[in-house]
């Protein structure tokens, strides 16, 4: 099954990228998450970004700390999404959105180990 749909990148610099992507029903992700109803883990969510950004950054997936993170709106399957990922110095800012730019599903902080 695939996890993800193949992304296409909207806009790429050296410490940020803008994806277009999609998560679709048969993805494991949504197994147990919930039947019937399947919505896309916060944790899914994060799991998703660190692949993101170990492609795109160069650097290794791990994460220390998960700072001033929102999971605002439910990501169902087959939506389409955009994320936007910005690196400075082992600071990840991210933000999904939908493709209108309406909608935020969710937005945070993520820190890498070197940071702490």
């Amino acid at each position: 099954m695939s996890k993800i749909s193949e992304e296409k990148i909207i806009k790429q610099t050296d410490s940020a990228v803008i994806l277009e992507f999609s998560v679709p029903d048969s993805s494991d992700y949504f197994d147990g998450h919930f039947p019937g109803y399947p919505i896309l883990p916060a944790v899914a969510q994060i799991y998703i970004i660190m692949q993101f950004v170990s492609s795109y950054f160069g650097i290794s997936a791990e994460l220390s700390l998960i700072k001033r993170t929102k999971f605002t709106n439910i990501i169902r399957p087959d939506t389409p999404l955009v994320l936007h990922m910005e690196k400075k110095e082992k600071i990840i800012s991210f933000k999904i959105i939908s493709v209108d730019e309406k909608t935020v599903y969710s937005a945070g902080i993520l820190v890498l180990p070197e940071a702490l």
